[in-house]
């Protein structure tokens, strides 16, 4: 325990010169903290570091996921933008064969009539 000052009731006959004192501080522990402050430091500074440098690949791959995401709306608005113009034609085919249709019904039903007339 070298390095310590201890005061001990009755140990000593110059108690009163005691009374007042404080542990001696041991340089070696100093050394040691002084080092362990520096090695905590150390350790701050490289966790700052590469706390850092992780936030700055998460921003990157948020930036190219927000890309990405940004390509895929571009695509997918186009290919909306060709289905809408592909079922446009399809109902105006669609429209054509209904009145195409309606029209061979009726020549149909007037060709039944005249055939009927005639008596075959």
């Amino acid at each position: 325990m070298d390095g310590f000052v201890y005061n001990l009731p009755g140990a000593n006959p110059n108690q009163q010169f005691f009374n007042n004192q404080v542990p001696l501080v041991n340089l070696s522990a100093t050394s040691d903290e002084s080092n362990r402050s520096a090695d905590d430091d150390e350790k701050k500074q490289r966790r700052k570091v590469s706390n850092r440098e992780s936030a700055r690949r998460s921003r990157m791959r948020k930036r190219r996921h927000l890309n990405e995401l940004w390509s895929m709306l571009v695509h997918l608005i186009n290919e909306n933008r060709c289905l809408i113009d592909e079922l446009s034609r399809a109902n105006e085919g669609n429209e054509n064969v209904v009145e195409e249709n309606k029209k061979l019904r009726e020549e149909n039903s007037n060709l039944r009539k005249m055939i009927g007339e005639i008596g075959f």
